[in-house]
């Protein structure tokens, strides 16, 4: 595997993520905000729900979202392919942010389709929803997962509650990113200084800005080349742009 970029940090791949986890080292604890298979091309962001699907932004600095997966019983099959793929090349936690999805006017919550024993649950309020139209109560908030037994715990924040009352991040760079206050409490907790996280779906590279700044190693994983490009920028910054 030829690395898209590599510092001493750092290490960006390219590709497919099921195919490059095949042959992959083992790493410390995994942390990632998977796609959810709701971003439309050539479609614009309005905040709300078109039909049955959702957009987003086309135009400017963001560009097209990702491609959607498929169906949802195939996004679900995909979702599992992948992370039990991820957790057999993790020592300790597996962690994953996803939220409730909504089909056909039902609830799927994560928990469904990622069947693991998980040793954390974090509920992460965003204190604003996008849906606000559905003949529902507007949703607000998503988890993050820690499945598996940590291999290493730092007690410093424990006090910490399980309910995490963050802002959704804003960037030019990406339609859907999430706070760098999300993922550093869960690499701080639970991946020892010097330990390496992978994030399978970069995006355009908290995951691993976050590592980085802490003081451990990164490795991710992104099929879209505009956001491998964007997430190397962001590694060589001595002041994390968002």
């Amino acid at each position: 595997m030829k690395p898209y970029y590599q510092d001493s940090a750092v290490t960006i791949y390219h590709g497919d993520c099921l195919e490059l986890l095949r042959d992959m080292q083992m790493v410390d604890i995994a942390f990632s905000s998977p796609p959810y298979n709701q971003l439309l091309f050539g479609t614009k962001s309005t905040g709300m729900h078109k039909g049955s699907k959702w957009v987003a932004k086309s135009e400017g600095a963001n560009g097209a979202g990702y491609t959607e997966i498929g169906d949802e019983d195939q996004y679900q099959k995909f979702q599992l392919s992948v992370f039990s793929a991820v957790k057999s090349k993790t020592k300790g936690i597996m962690w994953i942010n996803h939220k409730t999805r909504y089909r056909g006017g039902s609830g799927i919550h994560p928990l469904k389709f990622y069947p693991w024993e998980f040793w954390s649950e974090i509920i992460w309020d965003r204190g604003i929803s996008m849906v606000l139209n559905a003949k529902k109560y507007a949703p607000s908030h998503e988890y993050i997962y820690g499945f598996g037994t940590p291999h290493y715990w730092d007690n410093s924040l424990n006090t910490k509650m399980s309910v995490w009352r963050i802002a959704p991040q804003r960037s030019t760079n990406h339609p859907c990113p999430f706070p760098i206050e999300i993922v550093s409490p869960c690499i701080v907790s639970s991946c020892p200084i010097g330990g390496t996280v992978l994030d399978p779906f970069m995006g355009s590279g908290t995951t691993l800005r976050a590592a980085k700044d802490l003081n451990r190693k990164a490795i991710g994983i992104e099929i879209e080349e505009k956001y491998c490009e964007i997430a190397a920028n962001r590694m060589c910054q001595e002041v994390l742009d968002l």
